[in-house]
């Protein structure tokens, strides 16, 4: 059963144009011939092109990497289909928890898409992609967790397929959990939500840690 995505709350809201990360995802798509699995679910799966599209709502992360970018604008993604880099050992062990981490600590939070980004084998920055990475929007709630007002959250990979409408059925993307101690707060819950149902957040300005 598909979920569709609820219509954003009026509210103040600071968004940015970025950029999709084209070299990026070229580089998964032609080179995924590492096998990794989360949970039940597959990483690897890169046959159809439609897996790196951004679609509205998403969480947008960008890779790190030292030094600044020439024409200042972020590069953005959605997925991790055809991730690479997880060391062997990580890989074909049971541990989601190591996976994900290796994934992690090379990411870095951006904000919410407010404009959809279809990924194509050439570049089209015509396309025009906005950002949201600070203010009111509604989300998918796809952690385990039942979300109260006030709960911070961070962002993680998600380990089962998409349940929301619009979404290729073996994107692997990232969704929002309750932080625990420790760990980055991107955000903050303003609604009630129960696991696949949507959520109100508020994005922070500035990330800090619990």
């Amino acid at each position: 059963m598909s979920v569709p995505l609820a219509r954003r709350l009026a509210g103040p809201s600071f968004s940015l144009n970025v950029r999709y990360d084209q070299a990026w995802m070229t580089k998964r798509k032609e080179q995924a011939s590492q096998v990794m699995t989360l949970g039940q679910t597959k990483v690897d799966f890169v046959a159809d092109r439609e897996v790196f599209d951004v679609k509205e709502g998403e969480i947008l992360v960008s890779k790190r990497s030292p030094g600044r970018i020439s024409d200042g604008f972020a590069r953005c993604f959605s997925s991790v289909n055809g991730w690479q880099g997880v060391e062997r050992r990580v890989r074909e062990g049971n541990s989601d928890t190591d996976k994900k981490r290796q994934i992690m600590e090379k990411l870095e939070f951006i904000g919410i898409s407010v404009t959809e980004h279809k990924a194509v084998k050439i570049a089209k920055f015509d396309q025009g992609f906005v950002a949201c990475i600070s203010g009111i929007v509604t989300v998918m709630n796809e952690s385990a967790d039942t979300m109260h007002p006030g709960t911070p959250l961070t962002f993680d990979v998600c380990t089962k397929y998409p349940i929301q409408h619009g979404i290729h059925s073996r994107k692997i993307r990232f969704h929002f959990r309750k932080a625990l101690e420790g760990e980055k707060v991107v955000a903050k819950a303003l609604s009630y939500s129960k696991k696949g149902s949507t959520v109100d957040i508020l994005l922070h300005p500035q990330k800090y840690t619990l």
